[in-house]
């Protein structure tokens, strides 16, 4: 699936084979994305296993999460003798849940790091540097970053679990260009003493590229959290520019998704490259629903709620593709979706410039939005009041972010939906690939 089958569907006229699908092919063709989709593929093992991780912190260690916590299912009070209240949160257990729970957040910087490691070796080889110098400034500005930081190591890891995709990005590609351009300048290059060990001659002579990028890593670190930090960060100007009523509007919430979901299809970490947008409107209006009884529909955890529609097109995948090795492909991904881990299966089947799922990749969770604020504009379901962690387990984030059960029936209604949407797309999909499933059913079965 994906640019192999493109030839099949050349013959086919309309909107797939006169836009999506050519543009599909050219975007197939900038090296630079093709990197960052690489990437993420090296990366899928690790970024299971580390959200997983952090998984089990949320819900096995954060003694105010849904298993501990007094506000929902109470085993934390069992723990400790009958403890409540005040002499609950000032016990040992509950600063010891804590302490881990904090400590299996550094997961956050790890995931952002190692991406960025990955992405700066594929980066050098397309521009021709240095990859273990290349490397050492990743790392490096990584590390300048992180000392820059101004708040506690809990905020760090906060920090990280928002913008951790956009900082690998934009760390990765700025280290890695300047130091592959500055190295390829003959006049930038050492002179080094004949007879010196190779790895030592190289590094010797890119002294200067390899100086002037950390200078750079280090100047660029400490203007970014000053930046950030300051009143003429990105949010705050939005927020200061953009009333928050207007943000609240469906028309606006839906594009938001679209936008969203379209970085996603080109592979794109698209909920850290709008964060400055859920910051500066959607994020204050969860904090101010929780603490301050807010009346906003359109939340960031509302939004991390309708990242259900991915799940749609695994189920409906697994019931009526006709290739064996895509139902096979979303029964593995199955268990992973439901706990909201979207990337193996949004990689692999793949979703990623794949043309013909751009639609409903993009139709479904427009149609989830709008849904869900018909069902809370006309008190079906309660507003999304409680902050939950984004890999909490599907229908279960719904319940927790809203109190109430009907949260999770809205999940479940969006479940229904997408599979809806994306039905009819597989199956125009099976008929459009019916040459590669005869040959696929020639082939013998594997064990």
């Amino acid at each position: 699936m994906g640019g192999h089958n493109e030839q099949d569907y050349s013959q086919r006229g309309g909107l797939l084979d006169g836009i999506i699908i050519p543009l599909s092919r050219r975007l197939r063709k900038i090296a630079y994305l093709k990197a960052i989709r690489e990437s993420f593929c090296l990366m899928m093992p690790v970024i299971i296993l580390l959200t997983l991780i952090h998984m089990t912190g949320y819900l096995l260690c954060n003694p105010n999460g849904p298993l501990l916590g007094e506000d929902w299912l109470g085993l934390g009070s069992i723990l400790t003798g009958g403890l409540h209240d005040q002499a609950y949160r000032e016990s040992a257990f509950f600063a010891l849940g804590n302490q881990i729970k904090e400590y299996l957040e550094v997961t956050n910087i790890l995931n952002s790091l190692l991406f960025a490691m990955v992405l700066t070796v594929k980066l050098a080889d397309l521009w021709q540097g240095n990859k273990y110098l290349a490397l050492i400034c990743t790392v490096s500005a990584y590390l300048f970053l992180i000392t820059a930081f101004p708040g506690s190591s809990h905020e760090l890891a906060l920090y990280f679990a928002v913008r951790g995709f956009f900082l690998a990005l934009l760390i990765a590609t700025f280290s890695t260009l300047m130091f592959s351009r500055l190295s390829q300048l003959k006049f930038w290059q050492l002179s080094v003493v004949p007879g010196l060990p190779h790895e030592m001659a190289v590094s010797l002579k890119l002294l200067l590229p390899l100086s002037f990028t950390l200078l750079a890593s280090l100047f660029t670190a400490f203007g970014w959290i000053s930046i950030e930090s300051a009143l003429l960060s990105l949010p705050t100007l939005l927020a200061n520019a953009i009333h928050e009523n207007i943000a609240q509007s469906p028309a606006l919430a839906i594009g938001y998704e679209l936008i969203r979901r379209l970085l996603w299809w080109l592979g794109l970490n698209g909920n850290s490259l709008t964060c400055f947008w859920s910051e500066a409107f959607y994020v204050p209006a969860q904090t101010a629903n929780e603490l301050t009884g807010g009346k906003f529909i359109f939340t960031a955890e509302f939004f991390d709620a309708t990242s259900i529609s991915l799940l749609g097109l695994a189920i409906s995948v697994w019931v009526f593709a006709s290739r064996r090795k895509l139902r096979r492909l979303s029964a593995y991904c199955f268990p992973l979706m439901l706990l909201s881990i979207n990337e193996p299966f949004l990689f692999a089947l793949p979703i990623v410039l794949n043309p013909m799922f751009l639609v409903p990749y993009l139709l479904a969770p427009m149609l989830n939005v709008l849904v869900g604020w018909l069902a809370i504009h006309w008190g079906i379901v309660p507003l999304f009041r409680y902050t939950v962690e984004s890999t909490a387990p599907v229908l279960l984030q719904g319940w927790l972010a809203t109190g109430d059960v009907m949260g999770a029936v809205l999940q479940l209604v969006w479940l229904s939906l997408d599979i809806v949407v994306y039905t009819p797309f597989v199956i125009i999909f099976n008929l459009l690939t019916q040459e590669e499933d005869r040959r696929e059913e020639a082939q013998p079965h594997e064990a």
